[in-house]
């Protein structure tokens, strides 16, 4: 599931930059209540792994902290999200350059398993 902003034609992950004062998953869950319109359930926070690569539209690299969580709530784009969708690997071209180093990871994860 990824998002799109405004007249990006690449797709990234939901979520955006830590404010003084906050944790990864406080940020996460404000970040996606603001972006998606759901709750996360705070007790299912988890850490799944960092992902480093080339950010979009600027110099230089994004880290992305993935994390998976139970949620609630009808999802839907909101604030700065144009949309929301469902990309299978087979579109990785659609996706941010970092985006496209997660999937690639999962996919091969996947393929061993």
């Amino acid at each position: 599931m990824l998002v799109r902003v405004r007249d990006n034609d690449l797709w990234y992950l939901p979520g955006g930059t830590i404010e003084d004062g906050e944790t990864p998953p406080d940020t996460l869950i404000r970040e996606i209540a603001e972006e998606l319109n759901v709750r996360i359930d705070e007790a299912s926070v988890g850490f799944e792994r960092v992902v480093v690569g080339p950010a979009l539209g600027r110099a230089g690299d994004v880290e992305l902290n993935c994390f998976r969580a139970r949620w609630a709530g009808d999802m839907r784009a909101t604030a700065e999200v144009s949309e929301v969708a469902y990309l299978g690997f087979d579109q990785r071209d659609r996706m941010a350059p970092a985006v496209r180093i997660l999937v690639e990871q999962l996919q091969s994860e996947l393929a061993a398993s």
